[in-house]
């Protein structure tokens, strides 16, 4: 259960960090923000392939697509942090950012039928 719950607060933090770092004006905080994502990627991708083997058994698509989609969130994210960095980043490609976040958070629980959520609402 604890799994559950690191990779849960991984996501939560990972969504507030990246748009901090996307819409901050602080070049520093922005650089910050990222350096907090990237390891977010790390704690969310361990424990990610930790509960693949839960999700796996009950529904083997989605936890397939599920994969693929929080892999293509990290490189979309990589690409809107390179754009920051180069000034070149558009207000449309922040948003879809967290939009896909929510999305890909959104699927996650789904797969888990809400849980650990489902426990207090």
């Amino acid at each position: 259960m604890y799994l559950v719950w690191i990779h849960l607060i991984t996501w939560i933090v990972l969504l507030i960090v990246t748009i901090l770092a996307l819409f901050s004006k602080s070049k520093k905080t922005s650089l910050i923000a990222m350096m907090i994502a990237r390891v977010c990627y790390l704690f969310a991708i361990v424990t990610g392939v930790l509960l693949i083997s839960h999700a796996f058994p009950n529904h083997p698509l989605l936890t397939i697509i599920k994969v693929i989609l929080g892999l293509s969130l990290i490189a979309i994210i990589e690409i809107a942090f390179a754009n920051k960095n180069r000034m070149k980043l558009t207000p449309g490609l922040a948003w879809l950012v967290i939009l896909f976040i929510l999305i890909v958070g959104g699927f996650g629980l789904y797969l888990t039928s809400g849980f650990p959520l489902s426990l207090y609402f």
